[in-house]
């Protein structure tokens, strides 16, 4: 839900976009010249005045544009952070995506192959999320919060995706946040000018300081990745003391190697709340789910008895 001064905003860079003034766009619009101006945005007691949706239809109709544009040009508030309810519903709207677009997946009788070679009856492809445009908007809309509640919009200066699967979703962020964007290869690419990280990366922020620079992946295991990126990044002079992702596992070990690399770790879902959304809609059967989560509490003894 959008605050009072977020609505305005939208209305400001809408007029903005289109080449008019707050008071052109409300003449544009068949309003009083005066309706947007700042002074009629309070009561005189001091009480917040909202455009009605009639005034909004007519800007909209006006400017032949549609309520996702107007609500693309507004930023999440940089200085309000997100309630513990409000982070929990996040957790469960991206756990019900992660089902529903099957990009996390439960399978007890036919366990998955892991990379490493063990097995397990759970698995996550962050990646396939990018092809669900309304699903994608919607987890980019709770990242875009999430980052700046938690970080504050202000204390971000620049995005940088993970080569390969954290890119597409750092651009997304990006412009959303209305942020610069770079994007980090786990190594050199070996030619031209031998880049590891790709864009512009400034040497300082509008402060005069180093700039702060938040990773962005697709997900967290074990984090080995996220130091390479660190480390990369790092080097150029750069703050990075803040990663995100939509999903991440919580490993214990995983948190004690971010807490000693010095980066704090924004994630959208975990499978805590997967495992619970899992159970609360009976998307799984209860053997599946009690497998589940007898492998999740401890991986080596499930193996041990299904393997």
């Amino acid at each position: 839900m959008f605050t009072h001064a977020q609505i305005w905003q939208g209305l400001d860079r809408l007029a903005s976009a289109k080449g008019y003034s707050p008071s052109g766009l409300a003449k544009k619009s068949g309003l009083d010249p005066t309706s947007f101006n700042k002074s009629k945005r309070t009561s005189p007691e001091g009480k917040p005045r909202w455009p009605s949706t009639e005034s909004l239809a007519k800007v909209l109709a006006a400017t032949k544009s549609d309520v996702s544009e107007l609500f693309s040009l507004i930023d999440p508030n940089p200085y309000e952070p997100l309630s513990a309810q409000e982070k929990t519903e996040i957790a469960h709207r991206t756990a019900e995506i992660l089902i529903k677009t099957k990009s996390v997946m439960f399978n007890a009788r036919e366990p998955f192959a892991y990379t490493s070679g063990n097995k397990g009856p759970t698995y996550i492809d962050c990646r396939r999320l990018a092809s669900f445009p309304k699903e994608r908007d919607i987890l980019m809309r709770d990242g875009a919060r999430l980052l700046a509640g938690e970080i504050g919009s202000d204390n971000i200066d620049v995005l940088a995706g993970g080569a390969t699967a954290g890119i597409s979703y750092a651009a997304l962020l990006a412009d959303r946040l209305r942020k610069p964007m770079v994007y980090v290869r786990k190594k050199s690419k070996g030619h031209g000018r031998m880049a590891q990280i790709e864009g512009h990366l400034p040497e300082e922020n509008e402060s005069g300081n180093p700039p702060n620079v938040v990773l962005v992946e697709d997900l967290q295991n074990r984090g080995s990745s996220v130091k390479v990126f660190v480390d990369a990044l790092r080097k150029t002079g750069v703050n990075t003391e803040h990663a995100f992702v939509l999903f991440n596992y919580g490993l214990k070990t995983s948190k004690n190697d971010m807490r000693e690399l010095g980066v704090t770790v924004h994630a959208l879902a975990s499978w805590d709340s997967v495992l619970e959304i899992a159970k609360t809609k009976n998307y799984f059967d209860d053997e599946t789910l009690a497998s589940v989560e007898a492998f999740l509490n401890d991986p080596a003894k499930w193996q041990e008895h299904h393997i």
